[in-house]
């Protein structure tokens, strides 16, 4: 692999995990998030953080929040 190569596949790689970030809506944190559901209403994106703690709010219903609860 040539050098030119190596930084086109470096160059496709960071653009893959930057357009993997979302806007948590809990914490405001630019991060890896997953979909929750909220209040029955529109999914929202969570970081692993605060998807672990609304699982643990809300034992039963996975990814159900009902308000912000960010730090």
């Amino acid at each position: 692999m040539t050098e030119t190569e190596e930084l086109s596949h470096m160059r496709d790689n960071i653009r893959r995990s930057v357009d993997a970030l979302e806007l948590c809506w809990s914490c405001q944190r630019i991060s890896e998030c997953e979909p929750a559901t909220v209040d029955d209403g529109p999914p929202v994106w969570l970081c692993s953080d605060c998807a672990t703690r609304s699982r643990l709010h809300h034992p039963g219903e996975q990814g159900r929040l009902t308000w912000p609860f960010g730090s």
